[in-house]
C-alpha cells in the first residue's frame, strides 16, 4: 500500500471477523533506519478512542520486525485531489476543515500535538464510515503536556523544522517549538492547498535547504500569502488571523475555527450533508469516465468470505 523512510503498508485481512486492515512494519535493527512504531503505537494508545483516528488492532514483534496493525482506509487526500482534476470545490473543503479542525481538538485534549499535518496523512474510512475523515501516521507527534504535572512544555528556540516544508506553520520556518497554535495553521495551509491545487511557495529556487526554509518563510508571513488568501472567502484569512494570534501555550478555539466554515457553508446555502466530491462529482468531474461508478455493495466483502473467515 505504500513506503516511507522508516516502514512499509501493506494490505491484509483480519481473519476472525474478515474485516480489511493495513499493517505497517518495520526491521528492528536496521543500521540506517532507526525504529519508530514502538513510539507510535505509544502515541495511538493514547489517542485510543478519539473520532478520526484510526483504531489499532495489534501492535508487536514478529521475528526481527516490529508490527503495527490497524483500520483500512480510503484513498488519502492527496490522491483523492489529483483524482477529482487537482483541485476540490469550496463546499468539500470547507466540509474537510470542520472534521480536520474537530479531529486535532480531541488529539490537543490528550495532551497530544501532531506536527505533520498534511493531505497525505488524511483518509476517509471505507464501506459504512467513507463520510468519515481519517487522521493516521503519527510517528512525529510528541506530548506538549507533562504527563505527570499537565504543565505545558517550555518554549524553545533553535528547534529545526519538523513536518513537511509545505505545510509548517510560519513559526517552524523561524525555528520555533511547535504548540497548538501551528497544528492548526498547519490545517489552514493544507485546506488552502486542497482549494487552490498549488501553494504560492511550491517551486521556488533556493541554492540550499537553509535558504529555501528562510524564503518559504518570508513568503507565508509577506505579502504574497496575503494576496493569496485574498483570493478565498474570509473564512481563510480569519481562519490564519486567529491562529498567529496565539501565544505559545494558547489553546485554539475549536468553535471559532469551526464557526468560520459553517458561516462560510451558510452564506452559500449549503448543507453538511459529507457528500465529498469524489462521490458526487460537480461541473469539473473527475479522471475517470461518467459510466464508471464505485457502489458500496462491490466494496463490501461477500458474506460467504466472512463466514469462512
Amino acid at each position: 500500500m505504500g513506503e516511507g523512510s522508516f516502514g512499509q503498508v501493506c494490505s491484509g485481512i483480519e481473519v476472525h471477523t474478515g474485516a480489511s486492515v493495513a499493517i505497517k512494519y518495520e526491521l528492528i535493527g536496521h543500521p540506517s533506519k532507526p525504529e519508530t512504531l514502538p513510539y507510535e503505537a505509544a502515541v495511538y494508545a493514547q489517542l485510543e478512542g478519539v473520532q478520526g483516528i484510526s483504531r489499532i488492532h495489534w501492535y508487536g514483534q514478529e521475528t526481527n520486525t516490529n508490527v503495527l496493525v490497524m483500520d483500512k482506509l480510503g484513498p488519502n487526500l492527496e490522491q483523492l485531489r489529483r483524482f477529482c482534476r487537482g483541485r476540490f470545490g469550496l463546499k468539500t473543503v470547507l466540509m474537510l476543515g470542520e472534521q480536520m479542525v474537530s479531529t486535532i481538538e480531541q488529539v490537543h485534549g490528550r495532551g497530544i500535538i501532531v506536527r505533520d499535518i498534511k493531505p497525505e496523512n488524511f483518509a476517509p474510512g471505507l464501506v459504512e464510515e467513507y463520510q468519515r475523515l481519517y487522521l493516521f501516521d503519527m510517528g512525529l507527534s510528541k506530548l506538549y503536556l507533562d504527563p505527570v504535572t499537565g504543565t505545558h512544555m517550555p518554549f524553545r528556540e533553535g528547534r529545526h523544522g519538523v513536518g513537511t516544508l509545505r505545510y509548517i506553520s510560519h513559526n517552524g520556518h523561524l525555528e520555533i517549538e511547535n504548540s497548538r497554535r501551528d497544528d492548526m495553521e498547519g490545517i489552514g495551509n493544507v485546506l488552502l492547498y486542497l482549494l487552490h491545487g498549488q501553494l504560492p511557495w511550491q517551486g521556488i529556487f533556493a541554492p540550499d535547504i537553509a535558504a529555501k526554509m528562510l524564503r518559504i518563510g518570508e513568503m507565508k508571513r509577506g505579502k504574497a500569502f496575503d494576496d493569496f488568501l485574498a483570493q478565498y472567502p474570509s473564512a481563510f484569512s480569519l481562519f490564519f488571523k486567529h491562529c498567529r494570534s496565539l501565544k505559545f501555550e494558547d489553546k485554539p478555539d475549536y468553535e471559532y475555527l469551526r464557526s468560520l466554515f459553517r458561516e462560510a457553508m451558510a452564506k452559500n446555502g449549503w448543507d453538511y450533508d459529507w457528500e465529498y466530491e469524489w462521490w458526487k462529482p460537480g461541473e469539473r468531474g473527475t479522471l475517470i469516465p461518467d459510466e464508471y461508478k464505485l457502489e458500496m455493495r462491490f466494496v463490501r466483502p461477500p458474506r460467504r468470505c466472512q463466514s469462512a473467515l
